[in-house]
């Protein structure tokens, strides 16, 4: 494991950035390592732009990433996680992205639009200048109706990354974490359907232009 690895969430204010941040902290202190968590905040803090940075070592690392030094990328929200991986992801960042767009004010203010998410995806691995394919696309459709909740997707995103990203977290420690910060048979149903589901989702990329 690199020291720190560096883990970046992003997403939209309402969709659990802050508890994503809590729970990986949660579980890296179970396993004997040194968490150090910063969030950083769009104009509003709901439906604003949201990052948590999780920075996790052996010792007290600053708690914001430095510019292209981000080793695992949780999307959850695809536009948010496109425009984070423009400031702080590089060809050797891991992206998880969930299929999930919820409209910002520029977006309802017309200032930008969305294109597919298939095009997102690819562009996210261009972005990176990825020279292998680093960017797991997760359709969550499926798992949020079972769920009955899309409150839970910030913890079944958490259970998709810990199904494909083996370090630095042991899945009996985010389990445990899990139950600690939030709670609740929905969440613990949702991480663990991200943990089956993530051996569903491949890898995409290298693309060319």
């Amino acid at each position: 494991m690199r020291d720190p690895l560096n883990i970046l969430v992003a997403g939209v204010g309402g969709q659990g950035n802050i508890v994503c941040g809590r729970i990986l902290a949660e579980a890296a202190a179970l396993d004997g390592l040194r968490p150090v968590v910063g969030d950083t905040f769009g104009a509003s803090r709901r439906g604003g732009s949201v990052t948590t940075h999780i920075r996790i070592g052996s010792k007290d690392w600053g708690p914001l990433i430095p510019a292209h030094d981000t080793d695992i990328l949780l999307g959850l929200e695809t536009m948010e996680t496109y425009r984070a991986a423009a400031r702080l992801a590089s060809e050797k960042t891991t992206v998880v992205v969930a299929d999930i767009a919820v409209p910002t004010q520029e977006i309802n203010e017309g200032r930008h639009k969305y294109s597919s998410f298939d095009v997102y995806v690819r562009h996210l691995s261009l972005l990176c200048r990825h020279e292998s394919a680093l960017v797991y696309p997760v359709q969550t459709g499926e798992a949020l109706q079972e769920l009955q909740s899309s409150r839970a997707l910030n913890v079944y995103m958490v259970g998709v990354m810990s199904g494909i990203v083996q370090e630095p977290f042991q899945v009996d420690s985010l389990r445990t974490a899990v139950a600690r910060v939030v709670g609740g048979q929905v969440n613990i149903d949702a991480f663990e359907m991200g943990l089956r589901d993530a051996k569903k989702v491949t890898p995409v990329g290298p693309f060319t232009i």
